[in-house]
Order: structure tokens, then C-alpha cells, then sequence
């Protein structure tokens, strides 16, 4: 599984390719115990308004993903959430390979 890194909102998410499919990664947390991301394939109706020129549209999207609480079944993107899937731990290393340049971690590192 092979993705690549496109875009990001800093602490709010990262958006990722595979093959012509565009992949939300959208940080959520919790309380002090909670504190992950959901991975979200993005839809044609929501890849058009991000390639319209509307990075916001990402940043509303990973908003209502935090505020849906996406852990729980009863929110509409825990089905949506790749993580969940069968697949989800190569998701999680695809993602986190794609995103290792561009994280708050890989900034203060080229800083130095």
C-alpha cells in the first residue's frame, strides 16, 4: 500500500492520494484518554469542493468528524473510519509513512 502526502492543516489533518483516491487523515480527542485520527476516503462530491480550491472544506470536515465522536458506532464516520477495517493497521502505516515529513515532529527536526 503505497500513499503519498498532498496537503494538511497543522494539528487538524493530512490528505493523502493512493491511486487517484483522496484520503482524509482527521485528528479527534477525547478527554485525556482519547486521542487519534480517523481515516476517511473522501467522496466525489467532497474531492471536487477540495479541488475547486476549497481547503477549507477539509478543515470543516475533519471538524464534524472530531465533533461526531467517530469511535462510537452510532457516528456517521465510524463506518467511514479505514482504521476500523480489516485493513486498517496498513492503512495506519501507509498514512503514517506518506505524512513522516510534514508532521510537527519532522518541522522542528529541519530547524535545528
Amino acid at each position: 500500500m503505497d500513499m503519498h502526502y498532498v496537503d494538511h492543516e497543522p494539528g487538524m489533518w493530512f490528505l493523502v492520494e493512493q491511486e487517484g483516491s483522496l484520503y482524509l487523515d482527521a485528528r479527534y480527542s477525547y478527554s485525556a484518554l482519547i486521542d487519534d485520527s480517523a481515516l476517511i476516503r473522501l467522496n466525489d462530491t467532497e474531492v471536487a469542493a477540495y479541488l475547486a480550491g476549497d481547503h477549507d472544506v477539509l478543515s470543516d470536515l475533519a471538524t464534524r468528524v472530531h465533533n461526531s465522536a467517530p469511535y462510537r458506532a452510532e457516528s456517521r464516520f465510524f463506518s467511514r473510519d479505514l482504521y476500523r477495517s480489516a485493513d486498517g493497521p496498513q492503512y495506519r502505516e501507509a498514512v503514517s509513512a506518506a505524512i513522516a515529513d510534514h508532521t510537527w515532529i519532522a518541522e522542528q527536526r529541519r530547524k535545528r
